[in-house]
């Protein structure tokens, strides 16, 4: 009963990781421009893995793709965009093979081991994927503040950026895929799957022939 629960709780936890770590890969700002300076706030930018928006005091925005996939980008948004993919393939297998093997389902009822196993499997999965979002956010956040301490590299590009909000639904995702992760372990951790998963066959004793004695 009690991995029961456990169970369905690591799932909802995972669905809502998976949920959060592909709003994270598709918000455009990641990082958004500091107006903190500016006497007259006429233009917000932000940008993300895939847009670079910007937003007018009038209500207007515009976003536009980067020129190039991945070509003549910067190392750290194409890692950046690698890993969130990853991290939401992941967690999508996770959630399949996690629904498989939660013991509410009637899936390979007769193997409470095979159903351990993949219930372990899904939350392996998920700590990865987590942990995958996790240095995406972190590694693009590391990199807006060496720039933003960097007077060099503000003056060249002429705009000072910070973190955006997606950086930190990114760290919630990755906080939550990990705890899924964790908990699904743990509840896959059985002392009785040896026990249940293993059929047993009653074999009674044999007698013993009785010797014929002979006169």
């Amino acid at each position: 009963m009690v991995n029961g629960c456990l169970q369905v709780t690591g799932f909802f936890l995972g669905m809502l990781g998976l949920i959060t770590s592909a709003v994270t890969c598709f918000l455009p700002n990641w990082r958004k421009s500091d107006v903190q300076d500016e006497v007259i706030e006429l233009q917000f930018r932000t940008t993300g893995l895939w847009v670079k928006c910007s937003f007018q005091n009038t209500g207007l925005y515009t976003c536009d793709a980067y020129d190039t996939l991945f070509l003549g980008l910067p190392t750290d948004l194409q890692a950046s965009r690698a890993l969130c993919v990853l991290s939401i393939i992941l967690g999508i297998g996770a959630t399949i093979i996690c629904s498989v093997g939660l013991d509410c389902t009637n899936v390979s009822t007769g193997n409470p081991r095979l159903k351990a196993r993949m219930v372990l499997c899904a939350g392996v999965l998920h700590v990865i994927g987590g942990i995958m979002v996790g240095a995406a956010v972190s590694w693009t956040a590391n990199r807006v503040m060496q720039e933003y301490y960097n007077q060099g590299f503000v003056g060249v590009i002429g705009t000072r950026y910070i973190y955006g909000e997606a950086l930190f639904v990114g760290w919630a995702s990755m906080a939550l895929s990990v705890i899924c992760g964790l908990i699904l372990c743990c509840s896959s951790w059985n002392s009785d799957d040896d026990d249940h998963g293993r059929p047993y066959t009653y074999n009674p004793p044999k007698s013993k022939p009785v010797a014929a004695e002979y006169i």
